[in-house]
């Protein structure tokens, strides 16, 4: 009397779980990778925006009066120096008056960093004025 052959063997129910375990170890490699890229974008648009702020700041200064320095916003700071690019010349008042200002055009040289690590480092130019004559009286 031949036996009827039911369920699985002992062999096929071990092969159906290595296969299963390598296709779960490929998956959860794939997410490892995945939030390691999430972790790295989220880094990278927060250093981004930081670099935003940077520049902002570097926008409203004046850098004849403060050629070099140092701003911090935690966990961020900024530093920058600067060098004339071209030499000041009194500034023009609309009726070939000299006006009240002498201005230069200044390179800066920004650095970022993040707990004291550079993150981002750039250039901007940007006019330096100095004043340098008084309004005359009406």
């Amino acid at each position: 009397m031949p036996h009827s052959q039911r369920g699985f063997s002992l062999l096929e129910a071990v092969v159906a779980l290595a296969i299963l375990a390598a296709a779960g170890l490929a998956l959860f490699a794939a997410m490892a990778q995945s939030m390691q890229m999430v972790g790295r974008a989220e880094d990278s648009r927060n250093a981004d925006a930081a670099m935003r702020n940077a520049l902002a700041w570097v926008e409203q200064s004046n850098p004849a009066e403060s050629p070099s320095g140092e701003l911090s916003f935690p966990p961020y700071s900024v530093a920058w120096t600067s060098a004339l690019l071209e030499p000041e010349r009194p500034s023009a008042a609309g009726n070939l008056q000299p006006g009240l200002h002498d201005v230069g055009l200044y390179r800066l040289r920004v650095v970022l960093r993040r707990d004291s690590v550079v993150i981002r480092e750039f250039d901007v130019r940007r006019i330096g004025w100095r004043q340098v004559r008084e309004p005359e009286a009406l």
